[in-house]
């Protein structure tokens, strides 16, 4: 019992030493108004469930994370090259693994998505540049399946990121959308803090940021980027926003960054973003 009080106060304590550092980037910048019309005029209560959903996130993360040790490292289910539904592509992010998907992956099942690939990739091992390589590799190969079928590409923090860079050298393929979940697609004043040449390379507008702006207008597929107002890793706020118009910005429930791959209401809104992806042209 005691130990149990010992383990939850440390993950307290670390949800709240984040989102004092969230607070004081956001009550000293032009996140504070944003926050304040969002959440009704009552941001405390919102960064206060901030710090609960970012405490019990982080416990789940741990206590999945050594699931991803067993099994094949990147999971391709064998496609039925004539079916109408997409595949689905899972991107987790910085520092994580495969793990992060697991419940999202049973409700994508759940909702009759039957084809759904994790793919994984290392925090230490590669650049930027060389995962996305990979991860450009690893869709096209799973296209080689069933050329006809539309591919979505759905990535946590990070893993956003590498789909946007896999999306731009994959123009050729039948890419039905991109969903993004608490991406830092401006980057992240936290990056300094990076353990790692790939986690500091995500610096707020810096050269990587930089050179992954000014998406093709005129691809014809949704972008789509969840994100929560009370996001504790992707500093300022505003770093959540993509800058390029043709992205779509949708503020999810009041939870932590890693939260979001747990909360049923923003998976809910996962689910539908993949939908609108697989049928853009019903919704428009």
């Amino acid at each position: 019992m005691f130990f149990g009080l010992v383990i939850l106060s440390l993950f307290l304590g670390a949800s709240c030493l984040t989102y004092l550092l969230y607070w004081y980037d956001t009550a000293n910048g032009a996140g504070l108004e944003r926050l304040r019309h969002l959440s009704g005029g009552h941001p405390g209560r919102w960064i206060l469930t901030g710090i609960l959903t970012g405490t019990m996130a982080q416990i789940l993360l741990v206590l999945a994370f050594p699931t991803a040790w067993f099994g094949k490292k990147h999971s391709r289910p064998k496609l039925d090259p004539e079916a109408s539904e997409p595949v689905i592509f899972l991107v987790h992010g910085l520092y994580h693994n495969r793990s992060a998907w697991w419940l999202l992956r049973r409700r994508l099942v759940r909702a009759g998505f039957r084809d759904v690939v994790t793919f994984e990739y290392s925090s230490w091992k590669r650049d930027f540049q060389g995962i996305a390589a990979q991860l450009i590799q690893s869709v096209q190969q799973v296209h080689t399946q069933a050329p006809q079928r539309p591919l979505v590409l759905v990535g946590h923090s990070l893993g956003g990121l590498l789909c946007r860079a896999a999306a731009r050298r994959l123009s050729g393929l039948p890419i039905g959308g991109i969903v993004t979940l608490g991406s830092p697609h401006q980057g992240s004043r936290l990056a300094v803090f990076a353990f790692g040449r790939l986690g500091r390379s995500l610096r707020y507008r810096g050269p990587l940021i930089q050179g992954l702006q000014g998406d093709d207008p005129s691809v014809p597929y949704p972008r789509i980027a969840l994100a929560s107002p009370v996001d504790n890793m992707v500093l300022p706020m505003e770093a959540l926003v993509p800058v390029d118009d043709h992205w779509q910005l949708e503020w999810t429930q009041p939870v932590s960054h890693v939260a979001m791959l747990y909360h049923p209401g923003v998976l809910s809104r996962v689910l539908a973003s993949i939908d609108h992806c697989r049928k853009p042209e019903k919704e428009s």
